[in-house]
């Protein structure tokens, strides 16, 4: 069966599951009967668009434009970019691997025309609840990637759900950038050295600040909580940042310039954990009522403490689960296992 998918995005996610349809497309249609045809790309450039499939080499010479952050306009061949919504039509998947509001319009057109939808976006699903509430309602919608990249928190939650169970609590770092982070105080680098080989490693965004400021973990604890059936909104939830409020409105550059001024401050909190026999790391605490975000002391020997690197770890309390947590742990962050769980989503959605 083919499978037409439209392409919100074509940066390090976007062009990766690209790269993995072009290069897998042939053993997932063996596995699962399914052709995976992507007819739409667009960024912030404009669109490639044709509604039959767009051709191998068009996505080809895609790959080619994108590939070191390069934009669809360098294949010569992009359409205006509202005409995207032109490729939207009953049963084609609209996957938007974006991070900004600005697709919200074409999500919502996807809707009224009985588009499947799958989301790495998390803004659409953490916005104010009389937004949201139309995309968690809507039946054709996936978006497991919007937590924990490829891991299977999100379908974990359903299965709970669906079986009757009920959700008391979740906790857990939701964070493979600043679980690094976290990783690299706790050796002994700089806070400022630990962010810059973040950026270096591909954990972080050239600007980190969106990860410390402690906002994407956030919008995964909405989206969490909302899941459950919990409609938090952003006040509900108390969130550190990992930068004080007069480093928000400078450039990047400058950020980690002064980022050096950070140094000792955050040596000295390592330095005190240590003296209580604990580390630092970077919590979720989702609960029906409230929820926070923040570094906090965990003992060294616990699961938490026990995290290295940009590893997730997600722990679901429950009725059934209540003496021992049922939890999911792996890796956090990366192009290539979140594109796969976007894939994964495709397929689900697809075959369903």
């Amino acid at each position: 069966m083919k499978v037409p998918i439209i392409f919100l995005g074509v940066g390090n996610i976007g062009g990766t599951l690209l790269r993995q349809i072009v290069e897998r497309g042939e053993e997932v249609a063996r596995r699962t009967g399914l052709v995976l045809t992507p007819i739409a790309l667009a960024d912030v450039s404009g669109v490639l668009l044709d509604p039959d499939g767009l051709p191998e080499e068009t996505l080809r010479a895609a790959l080619d434009a994108i590939a070191g952050g390069g934009l669809l306009e360098s294949t010569g061949a992009v359409r205006p970019l509202d005409e995207v919504n032109q490729a939207l039509r009953p049963g084609a998947i609209v996957a938007d691997m974006t991070a900004t509001p600005k697709t919200m319009p074409t999500l919502l057109a996807a809707m009224e025309t009985d588009c499947g939808i799958v989301l790495a976006n998390k803004i659409p699903l953490a916005t104010d609840w009389n937004t949201a509430r139309a995309f968690f309602e809507y039946p054709n919608l996936r978006h497991e990637c919007t937590v924990g990249a490829g891991l299977p928190v999100i379908d974990t939650l359903h299965y709970l759900l669906d079986t009757g169970d009920r959700i008391t609590k979740i906790e857990g770092c939701l964070s493979g950038t600043l679980g690094y982070l976290c990783t690299e105080l706790e050796r002994g680098m700089p806070y400022s050295s630990a962010i810059a080989y973040a950026r270096a490693l591909g954990y972080a965004e050239p600007d980190p600040r969106s990860d410390l400021s402690g906002k994407d973990v956030m919008r995964k604890a909405l989206i969490l909580a909302r899941t459950v059936g919990w409609p938090l909104e952003e006040a509900d939830l108390s969130v550190e940042s990992l930068f004080p409020e007069s480093m928000a409105n400078i450039s990047a550059k400058e950020f980690m310039t002064l980022a050096r001024t950070l140094d000792d401050a955050y040596t000295a909190r390592v330095d005190a954990a240590k003296e209580n026999g604990k580390v630092l790391r970077y919590v979720a605490r989702v609960g029906p009522e409230s929820s926070s975000v923040g570094l906090q002391e965990v003992a060294y020997d616990s699961p938490l403490g026990a995290l290295r690197g940009p590893a997730n770890y997600i722990s679901l309390h429950t009725e059934r689960y209540n003496k021992t947590p049922l939890t999911i742990s792996g890796p956090g962050a990366g192009p290539e296992v979140t594109a796969a769980g976007v894939m994964g989503d495709i397929i689900k959605l697809a075959s369903s």
